[in-house]
């Protein structure tokens, strides 16, 4: 088959997240299956094309590496799409939907030029930010939607601080017309399935059940280390991976860390993570992390590292002896699964997907979330215990292997194509479709008169009601375009005092009616769109919708 795999997130350069990794995973392993696999994702700085390798073998015995089969992945990257009005006013009122009109346009771009250049049997998104709304209401090629957490899920359980705004529900309505159009609705896990089904209102049995790959020749027990053996200094290392932010369950962990510390004075905490600033008051997370430490008299137990590069990571997970997942919600961490393939003792919580990839003392510990004492136990039982530390991990690497290496995942997937291009040609059932009956070559045009119209009547709207919009846009006009500034208030104070002075509009000087003509026409020189008087705030929409706090 002919793959498309759109996703705003791959890495290296846009590697947000768990997104990120599993179509990397996803898109590797569908290759060494023999697909043509296209991805079409966001660039950092600048548009590319570029191809991957993607070799069949352990990546680290270079003698297999370089006689086994290769397959390339090719990858388009582009930047948010640029409407003509930039939709600032858009993004002042709705940031995130903003972002996820701009980028989802940029990506379905990108495909329209692919596709008609020579055709894809089935397109592949995630339902994060609604990556598929083109494809979804376009109908041009049979779709699958892979589920990852819904933004209905942020709203309802308040994660990363996500109000029922207008904002964040429009986002989930798009959200749930692309899931509602898709041919396939796949998740990977049954209790992320569950609330997806409650929130469409359909059944549960009608979302497919695939779990997360990964690549267990790369994340492997066997390789190089990234940290100083612990041992030889008489350390156990714990490591834990990822956003230092609430729903990863950093603060849980750290509450527990002096008791651990207390229990097993040779232990030593690894954190990997980027900051956030979604701690009280929007303020930084580590910094308060630091503080608790401080004052626990624990600062010297613990190591904080930035994010590094998923290429990066079995290094950090073999340098550890156990790794932590505290989740309060995960729908499936990969954290958890790249542990496991490293052959890592791992303790995760029973909140969200976790505990379906994990069996509780078989290949892991299953704790309760935001549970500090549960979690100051599972450390300690696995510090005491080096049989059983090396027991659980075993059996996480073999688990790993057996289940969810990227290649099977791959080849349960492809059924799922399989499965969607028999319900497109069916036109499936009970699901809204045809909601475009024009090409979907015009999908794009038509979507940038749509919005760009919106943004207009919403600048209107503010300059007719707002006097303090009103010097906004004045101000930026004069820095924008000063000599067409000086001759519409020229032509403004001009007409005021002709007014004034009773004198009839049909008796205007010429050089008023020349000036007004001129104005005119550089106005229309300059359509289609409005001045832009607004600073656009690309910053805040990226880091709200990038997987930052989101994914």
């Amino acid at each position: 088959m002919r793959i498309c795999l759109i996703s705003r997130e791959y890495p290296p350069e846009t590697g947000y997240g768990g997104i990120a990794t599993f179509t990397r995973h996803l898109a590797h392993g569908l290759a060494l299956l023999g697909h043509d696999v296209v991805v079409v994702s966001l660039a950092k700085e600048k548009p590319r094309s570029y191809t991957e390798e993607v070799v069949a073998g352990d990546g680290h015995d270079t003698a297999q590496k370089d006689s086994a089969e290769k397959r390339l992945v090719t990858i388009h990257r582009v930047l948010p799409y640029e409407f003509p009005s930039k939709l600032n006013c858009v993004n002042m009122a709705m940031p995130y939907s903003r972002y996820l009109l701009c980028t989802s346009t940029a990506l379905w771009h990108k495909f329209t030029e692919l596709h008609r250049e020579k055709p894809f049997d089935v397109v592949d998104t995630p339902e994060l930010l609604a990556e598929g709304i083109y494809p979804a209401v376009t109908r041009a090629l049979p779709m699958v939607i892979r589920l990852y957490t819904p933004h209905s899920k942020f709203i309802s359980e308040k994660l990363h601080n996500v109000s029922a705004s207008f904002d964040h529900q429009f986002v989930a309505m798009i959200e749930r017309v692309a899931m509602l159009s898709a041919d396939v609705l796949t998740s990977p896990s049954d209790d992320l399935a569950e609330f997806v089904a409650g929130d469409l209102g359909i059944k549960q049995e009608d979302i497919c059940i695939v779990r997360n790959p990964i690549d267990t020749t790369i994340f492997t027990p066997k390789g190089e280390t990234m940290l100083p053996p612990a041992a030889a200094s008489g350390k156990l290392r714990v490591l834990f991976v990822g956003r230092l932010e609430e729903r990863k369950g950093i603060n849980y962990l750290i509450q527990a860390l002096p008791t651990v510390v207390k229990a097993c004075p040779n232990v030593e905490f690894v954190i990997i993570g980027d900051d956030t600033n979604t701690a009280e008051g929007q303020t930084s997370v580590l910094a308060k992390l630091k503080e608790a430490l401080k004052a626990a008299g624990a600062t010297g137990a613990v190591t904080f590292i930035d994010r590094v590069p998923l290429d990066s990571l079995p290094a950090y997970y073999r340098s550890a002896d156990i790794s932590i997942v505290p989740s309060v919600y995960d729908n499936s961490p990969y954290t958890c699964l790249e542990a496991m393939a490293c052959g890592r003792a791992v303790i995760g919580t029973s909140a969200g997907g976790t505990k379906e990839y994990m069996v509780h003392n078989e290949s892991g510990l299953i704790i309760p979330a935001k549970d500090p004492q549960a979690i100051a136990e599972a450390l300690i039982k696995l510090l005491t215990d080096q049989a059983e530390r090396e027991r659980l991990a075993g059996g996480a690497r073999a688990r790993a292997v057996e289940k969810f290496d990227r290649k099977e995942i791959a080849r349960q997937t492809a059924e799922l194509y399989e499965l969607a291009m028999a319900n497109f040609k069916g036109n499936g059932s009970g699901s809204i479709k045809h909601l475009y009956q024009h090409s979907y070559l015009r999908a794009t045009e038509d979507a940038t008169i749509f919005l760009d119209a919106m943004d207009k009547m919403i600048y209107d709207l503010l300059y007719q009601q707002s006097y303090r919009f009103r010097l906004s846009h004045w101000f930026h006009f004069l820095k924008a375009r000063p000599r067409l500034f000086i001759a519409k208030a020229l032509s403004k104070t001009s007409r005021i005092l002709l007014k004034l002075c009773g004198t009839k509009e049909e008796r205007y000087p010429n050089f008023l009616r020349k000036l007004e003509s001129d104005i005119k026409l550089k106005e229309i020189a300059a359509r289609p769109g409005q001045p832009s008087t607004l600073k656009s705030n690309d910053e805040m929409s990226v880091s709200a919708a990038k997987g930052e706090p989101l994914n």
